[in-house]
């Protein structure tokens, strides 16, 4: 045994110096940016970058608000017409003081997001927007839009009241905030805001030709 002690010894120090090389190596390595779940935005995507041959349209919008209402079929004429060459992205800004459905039916566009079908109940919330505006409580209405969208009602359920879904409409209230923006609709075409005189098919169509050309 004690012919073998001196190997032994040169073995556990090869070990612990190999030990400590490894250890200053990760110390030196920067530490792996945490991962967390992102919030679904409620539109596409949470910023609009500047495309070359592509317009970008952005709407601050209330599901409640009937001028939001009368330009919702424009915006989807727009998109019909020019294609991929148009961008739109949709922020909640419900302006609850004047239109008491107006947060839940963001919070109903947002937790359908979550399921993949943000657009087709925006679409439908406009639609029947004189349906339900004076409902007293909006949740029974969305749930049956949820469930003509083919959705998990249950989980459309708990998504609409849930942290995550007031998390993304606070973030679209903060958007609005700090570009300066207190009323609906409000549109901004390639960053620059479109006055209300100009809301019309044909106005918002001569904008995106003289853009593309």
């Amino acid at each position: 045994m004690k012919r073998y002690l001196p190997f032994v010894i040169i073995g556990a120090v090869l070990l612990i110096a190999l030990a400590a090389g490894f250890w200053m190596y990760n110390s030196g390595q920067p530490e792996p940016a945490p991962t967390t779940a992102a919030l679904p935005a409620a539109s596409p995507a949470a910023a609009a970058p500047a495309t070359r041959g592509v317009v970008v349209i952005e709407e601050f919008g209330d599901y409640q608000c009937p001028p939001c209402g009368a330009v919702h079929p424009l915006i989807k004429k727009v998109k019909a017409e020019f294609g991929p060459r148009v961008r739109i992205f949709f922020y909640h800004l419900p302006l609850t003081q004047v239109h008491k459905n107006a947060m839940d039916a963001a919070h109903a566009a947002v937790a359908a997001g979550l399921q993949g079908r943000f657009w087709e109940m925006h679409d439908l919330l406009y639609a029947n927007q004189q349906t339900w505006s004076e409902a007293e409580d909006l949740h029974p209405y969305a749930l049956s839009l949820a469930r003509q969208l083919g959705l998990d009602v249950n989980r459309f359920a708990a998504d609409m009241d849930s942290p995550q879904v007031d998390a993304t409409v606070a973030t679209d209230l903060q958007r609005a905030a700090s570009r300066g923006v207190n009323s609906t609709p409000t549109l901004f075409i390639d960053g620059q805001m479109v006055d209300n005189e100009k809301l019309s098919l044909e106005s918002l169509r001569k904008d995106l030709l003289q853009r593309l050309q």
